[in-house]
């Protein structure tokens, strides 16, 4: 390799690791902080993943609405289509499934919480400190 190459190799990786920064900074920048608060609470680090942000319409199927209430989410009293859902990765996996922390909030306020298996069904459970998920819930998948 010549010198140009070596030269352009590292403005490549330059500004890749600008992106990189940038896109984290934006990305904290957007997280409120009483969602790392709540996820830190139980003992959960967040990993390295944008959070999703999308609306969460509440479930009139009476198997769906089950799902939810094993992870002890109550959503009386609140209308289809007010809730939002912000789901944060977290560090540590249990098997071959991810885990995701799940905020519901209704105008900023944290309505409720809880652990979602990714790729499994219905794959919640109640928030919970880590340890406890871990040596109860994981252990068992």
């Amino acid at each position: 390799m010549n010198k140009k190459s070596f030269i352009g190799l590292g403005m490549f990786f330059l500004f890749f690791v600008i992106i990189f920064i940038l896109l984290t900074t934006y990305s904290l920048a957007l997280t409120p902080k009483k969602h790392i608060e709540r996820i830190e609470k139980y003992g959960w680090k967040t990993d390295f993943y944008f959070p999703r942000k999308q609306e969460f319409v509440i479930l009139t199927h009476s198997e769906s609405r089950h799902t939810y209430q094993l992870a002890d989410v109550t959503l009386h009293g609140l209308e289809k289509g007010t809730l939002e859902q912000y789901i944060y990765r977290l560090k540590g996996n249990c098997g071959n499934h991810h885990l995701e922390a799940v905020l519901l909030t209704h105008e900023e306020n944290i309505i409720d919480s809880f652990i979602q298996l990714s790729e499994s069904n219905p794959g919640i459970v109640k928030m919970m400190d880590q340890p406890v998920f871990m040596e109860q819930i994981c252990q068992q998948k």
